[in-house]
């Protein structure tokens, strides 16, 4: 059977406390200081993390605006050359219309003149007509019936048709 001798319990306990107390100063130190530092390694990753995470957030916002800001630059620079586009168009259309209006005022002045010219010369052909019917009135003294003959050679000399 198992004997137990006082002594050998108080030898015992004695080494264990001996062997706690050396452990305790030479290895749990050590033990807790690495533990110590592993945590605080662990929570400057963190402190990392949190911070990367908020430069990128910073950095998602900084995009955003700036995206927000060339779309409303780019819908200003569209409706600026709409407005352009528009005022040229309606300066085209001036011109255009000016260009026709300056056309049509030249092609009636010219079919005034040619009108005029016109109407000169047949006036002019219209008393010469007359002098030529007179002086041959004047030479012969005829009754209606003469004076339409005369009237008829007259035409046909001059070449008009009766």
């Amino acid at each position: 059977m198992l004997e137990l001798n006082l002594w050998t319990v108080i030898f015992s306990v004695i080494n264990i406390l001996v062997l706690f107390f050396f452990l305790k100063k030479f290895l749990f130190g050590r033990v807790s200081e690495m533990l110590e530092k592993r945590a605080q390694m662990a929570q400057a990753d963190l402190d990392n993390a949190k911070e990367k995470v908020a430069q990128a957030d910073q950095l998602k916002a900084q995009y955003e605006e700036t995206l927000t800001h060339v779309k409303q630059e780019a819908r200003q620079i569209l409706e600026t050359a709409r407005q352009d586009a528009h005022a040229q168009s309606n300066e085209l259309l001036a011109q255009a219309q000016a260009q026709a209006a300056s056309v049509l005022e030249e092609a009636q002045k010219e079919i005034q003149r040619e009108r005029d010219e016109t109407l000169a010369g047949v006036q002019s052909e219209i008393a010469d007509l007359a002098l030529v019917a007179a002086s041959k009135l004047v030479n012969q003294k005829l009754d209606d019936a003469g004076n339409r003959e005369l009237v008829n050679a007259f035409l046909a000399e001059e070449g008009v048709d009766a």
